[in-house]
């Protein structure tokens, strides 16, 4: 046994660390470690059927996910901060968590973009807070779904965003590289908003989110 004891040191000193098992833990370690830096990491995943593919954008955040969340929470707003985003606005309220928010965004060459979500707010694991999205209607989208889910890292967030989108086949070949640059641009933005009003508690933002939460309807 003792003869074994430095070879099982060995292995355990040597051995590289294990992926995080959190919103990272399908990154690659460079990858990580990017995020980590500060740096946007985004990864496309082929869907059968879908001319566009699924893709993730993780990030770090100098604020707490709650923070995170109430901006992003404050849909009304998404239009004074988001890229591209001329109108937001929530049309229906199913409950303090579900909402549904219409958007109008600016596309390139074609025609400007009307869409109506259902947006639903969530707890997770670890602290972690989530919204999915689910596509209602819109003017030329055929199908989109998608997440924001922040959860707790130092003082601060890792946040993912994930979209699954399938197009009009006229927009499909045209948009695709401006639909991926878009989505950087709207995870930046979440972030920069985040960094810069980082809501206080009890705050509106806070207290519209903290209701939400509470809320078991």
């Amino acid at each position: 046994m003792r003869r074994l004891l430095p070879l099982l040191l060995l292995i355990l000193v040597g051995a590289p660390p294990l992926l995080r098992a959190d919103l990272m833990r399908d990154l690659s370690a460079a990858d990580q470690k990017k995020v980590l830096a500060g740096g946007q990491v985004m990864t496309t995943q082929d869907v059968p059927g879908y001319p566009w593919p699924k893709t993730q954008v993780y990030q770090l955040v100098r604020a707490t996910p709650a923070q995170v969340m109430a901006v992003f929470f404050d849909y009304d707003n998404a239009r004074r901060y988001i890229p591209n985003c001329l109108e937001s606005k929530i049309t229906r309220r199913l409950s303090l968590r579900s909402v549904e928010v219409s958007y109008l965004i600016a596309v390139p060459i074609l025609a400007d973009e009307a869409y109506t979500a259902l947006n639903t707010l969530s707890t997770g694991p670890n602290g972690s807070l989530r919204v999915d999205w689910k596509l209602l209607k819109a003017t030329s989208i055929l199908e989109s779904h998608g997440s924001l889910v922040v959860e707790p890292h130092g003082q601060g967030a890792i946040l993912r965003y994930s979209n699954l989108v399938k197009p009009s086949s006229a927009a499909a070949g045209l948009l695709r590289g401006v639909a991926l640059g878009q989505m950087r641009e709207t995870v930046q933005a979440i972030v920069n908003q985040a960094e810069k009003l980082c809501p206080a508690a009890g705050s509106p933002d806070m207290k519209r989110l903290d209701a939400a939460l509470e809320d078991r309807s």
